[in-house]
């Protein structure tokens, strides 16, 4: 039986992590039963700090994160890289470019297929460790309860992640293999890949679990899962397997308590301060502070949206920018020029012509801490789950169940929005279609639509290049690695079929080697929609 140990590093030194970079090889990591050593558990406080500790993986992966890679956070920008509504410029490399351009190492076992999994599995065996422990550990039960809550969601968001990223969608994929599940710190190794059903099965047993342990339990930041996080996750969860009046209870029960949508002025601004301003849609959210900053490798580096007055340069802002990615002119037409979230402009003033030409876009503008605007420094707050992503749930959910209600709640957040033509489909392909835009208007790069919507919904990835005539659209690297891509085309397109595996990671080199209840025809394929 094979056992391999880490120690846990429970102070994160964000200088370590300061432009980590395409240059990290995530195959020098172990497998995915990495653990920590020597670490007692024999109290309710001591398994509080392997909690904090797998808090602090699921949000930054301090240990071994890279931009994308980088806990939550980083797979709001991998998700929509993967879609058709973010454009990313090759500035500064890295795994955010190959995500983008997707590049043959996204999904080879000699690339980084490793890093997902590698991130959710060491995250998962810290759960376990609690899970595992709690029922023997000191403490009064209503806080073991709460540790064990948490534990338990934690692992199941991280399975439902994994099987996002490691197998095509529930609806055409139940019987295909999954993920490994991983439910036992002292399990051997050598697991087999579970089917998707199974892996769906175990996520809904641990969100279940966690739902009822933390039933009164009352947070004292927007970073602690409670309750009401739980149910959002499930609605989640139940929109990939259809299950559409699980989906609308859940959403609803979360929407009820967060429906104070934000105003105008706090979506312009309010992507960087969510915790700090109190908005009352916020349901889960988390902040960088100066020990467990990523050295500026967020979302709010790379979107190119800082005034003009700064000029060009890197360093010419108040933080450290990429000036990377845009916005897609197929997306920007998505929005009236009217309504209230539209925040979209050009740098025309200073900008080169390979960058003046593309869609800035204002949602994640950040101007350094709350000190004042220090050069380097990035500290925003970024935002996990809001009502306006519950109310859009409950809207589709309604659509299919045809109650009549799907159109009303998909009103009223266009109204919320500002938006002038409202959608007058009242059901049918029409109805969801309208909600599906919304979806990708309202929720860009919050880690839910782009290629996790893409394969839920088994609709293709369709990307137009940019041209003479159409200069908003993608650069070249985004599409030479698509099908049917013509660069003499006066029209290039380029398209990946739905639920094409170039969407999907290969199980890790690494875990293919060492685990030897894996063989050969147990890895995903490279590519094609598979049998």
């Amino acid at each position: 039986m094979k056992k391999i140990f880490k120690t846990i590093n429970f102070t994160i030194l964000a200088s370590s992590l300061l432009f980590m970079g395409s240059c990290k090889d995530f195959l020098d990591t172990n497998t995915s039963v990495d653990t920590e050593e020597g670490t007692a558990l024999s109290s309710a406080g001591q398994l509080q700090m392997v909690l904090t500790s797998a808090y602090r993986q699921l949000y930054f992966n301090d240990q071994g994160g890279d931009r994308v890679y980088a806990g939550l956070p980083g797979l709001q920008m991998y998700v929509d890289l993967g879609g058709a509504d973010i454009v990313s410029h090759t500035n500064m490399g890295g795994n955010q470019v190959d995500t983008y351009k997707y590049e043959a190492s996204r999904t080879q076992t000699t690339g980084t297929s490793d890093a997902i999994w590698t991130m959710m599995y060491k995250i998962i065996n810290q759960t376990n460790k609690i899970i595992h422990a709690i029922p023997a550990a000191q403490g009064d039960q209503a806080t073991k309860n709460q540790i064990l809550g948490q534990a338990k969601a934690i692992r199941g968001i991280c399975y439902f992640h994994l099987i996002q990223n490691y197998q095509q969608t529930y609806m055409i994929a139940k019987q295909k293999k999954g993920v490994i599940l991983r439910l036992d710190p002292k399990e051997d190794i050598n697991l087999p890949r579970a089917t998707v059903q199974q892996v769906y099965d175990q996520i809904l047993v641990d969100l279940g679990d966690a739902k009822k342990l933390l039933n009164g339990f009352d947070r004292a930041d927007k970073w602690t899962i409670n309750e009401d996080i739980v149910s959002g996750q499930l609605a989640r969860v139940y929109l990939v397997m259809n299950n559409w009046q699980g989906a609308l209870t859940e959403a609803t029960s979360v929407y009820n308590k967060y429906n104070k949508l934000m105003t105008r002025d706090q979506y312009r601004s309010g992507f960087d301060d969510a915790i700090s301003n109190a908005y009352p849609e916020v349901v889960w959210a988390m902040k960088f502070t100066a020990t467990n900053n990523l050295g500026g490798g967020t979302q709010f580096n790379f979107w190119y949206n800082q005034d003009e007055k700064y000029g060009e340069g890197y360093t010419d802002g108040p933080i450290y920018a990429f000036l990377d990615f845009f916005a897609d002119g197929q997306y920007e037409k998505l929005f009236e020029k009217t309504e209230d979230r539209y925040q979209f402009w050009k740098r025309t003033k200073n900008a080169n012509k390979e960058w003046s030409t593309k869609w800035a876009y204002d949602k994640y503008k950040h101007y350094g801490d709350a000190n004042g605007a220090v050069q380097g420094n990035t500290r925003p707050e970024v935002t996990l789950m809001r009502g306006s992503e519950m109310l859009l749930i409950m809207a589709e959910a309604a659509a299919h169940l045809n109650n009549g209600m799907g159109l009303t709640y998909l009103n009223r957040l266009q109204a919320a929005r500002g938006v002038k033509n409202l959608t007058t489909a009242a059901a049918g392909q029409n109805l969801l279609e309208a909600i599906y835009v919304e979806r990708r208007k309202e929720l860009l790069c919050e880690g839910v639509t782009g290629l996790y919507d893409l394969l839920r919904l088994q609709k293709p990835l369709v990307r137009i290049q940019e041209t003479p005539s159409y200069v908003e659209g993608h650069y070249t690297w985004g599409m030479s690695n698509l099908d049917g891509y013509d660069p003499k085309s006066p029209n290039p397109t380029g398209t990946l079929p739905s639920n094409d595996y170039r969407f999907i990671c290969q199980i890790p080199q690494l875990e293919m080697t060492r685990n030897t209840a894996l063989k050969e025809a147990d890895q995903n394929p490279f590519k094609g929609q598979g049998q």
